[in-house]
């Protein structure tokens, strides 16, 4: 179980220890924020969708699937860079639910409302635009694998946003995850306790072996 606190981690923390690890394409970043901080946690609840003329955008699917989506999980989208999805309304319908946030891997709408400092939802996403997905889209399926940036995510997987990226953490390495990085932020505390001490850099160097 993942119950460190969101308050003392970094996305540099999750990148570090992944990449250790062997997983290497974990971090999706130049995401754009609603927010001018955004720092939170959650499980994936996953929406595909398909670029490709329709009259029916699937909103039925889409919505119910949202509905369904709560605390302590985010909603993520495949995206798609031809048409906006997810606005004012879904917003207002997470906000609702009590998500932890949304992550986007395209475009998004609305920010004259998601934007707003009485909105607290977190939205990331690639990009805005008023162009709907009628017409250009639909939602092909959900709760399934989808790819952002080539990053694979699965519902389920632990999720860890800050102003830098989005960390994904496999469900299966979760808990060597949480491990190292309990690790790692005891060696950092060691090794700013030596930097406040007034400790030259040739000594700090004598005794650390990563910076």
């Amino acid at each position: 179980m993942f119950d460190l606190e969101t308050k003392e981690l970094c996305s540099g923390l999750f990148s570090d220890v992944m990449d250790r690890m062997g997983y290497r394409k974990q971090i999706i970043t130049g995401m754009k924020r609603n927010h001018k901080r955004v720092n939170f946690i959650g499980r994936a609840r996953t929406v595909e969708l398909r670029a490709e003329k329709t009259e029916d955008e699937n909103i039925r699917k889409g919505l119910s699937f949202l509905g369904t989506v709560g605390k302590g999980e985010i909603l993520v989208v495949s995206g798609s860079g031809e048409f906006a999805y997810f606005g004012e309304l879904m917003t207002r319908l997470s906000v609702r639910n009590q998500i932890e946030g949304v992550i986007i891997g395209g475009l998004t709408r609305d920010t004259n409302y998601t934007h707003r400092d009485d909105v607290v939802l977190p939205i990331l996403a690639k990009g805005y635009s008023p162009v709907d997905i009628k017409g250009r889209g639909k939602v092909s399926a959900v709760d399934v694998e989808i790819c952002v940036d080539g990053v694979r995510i699965c519902p389920g997987d632990l999720l860890y946003t800050d102003n830098d990226a989005v960390c994904v953490v496999p469900k299966e390495m979760e808990e060597e995850v949480s491990l190292k990085i309990r690790e790692k932020l005891a060696e950092e505390k060691r090794i700013t306790e030596l930097i406040n001490s007034g400790i030259s850099v040739a000594d700090l160097l004598e005794q650390v072996t990563e910076f």
